[in-house]
């Protein structure tokens, strides 16, 4: 399987489980400020934007390759999202969804915008 179709499975592995999860996803693979977010969904009141990293090892943690870089951009793309659409005063997060062999494991908050 290429990369391509690879990350396409991770991606919606990843969204099945957030629906699972009670999440409501708005939009998959969003472009804003030359950034592509993987996942925007809402957990309640939050509105949550997911990067979605995998990896066919079981020992791997793909989480660990987001890097400062990445998490600045998801950020700035973020803002533009909000302001674009007017929901100043809304609740947002970062998530990272780790897909690992087939298995999502879903790190709530793995980073913010006073960190990245």
């Amino acid at each position: 399987m290429n990369k391509r179709a690879s990350g396409y499975n991770a991606e919606q592995l990843a969204a099945e489980y957030l629906k699972s999860e009670g999440f409501r996803i708005i939009c998959r693979n969003h472009r804003c400020a030359g950034v592509e977010i993987d996942i925007i969904a809402a957990d309640g009141k939050e509105l949550v934007f997911v990067e979605v990293k995998s990896s066919e090892c079981a020992a791997a943690h793909p989480a660990e390759h987001v890097t400062p870089w990445q998490m600045k951009r998801y950020v700035r793309a973020a803002r533009e999202y909000v302001a674009a659409r007017g929901l100043f005063g809304v609740n947002v997060r970062f998530d990272v969804a780790e897909v690992v062999g087939g298995d999502v494991r879903l790190i709530r908050g793995a980073f913010d915008a006073t960190t990245a």
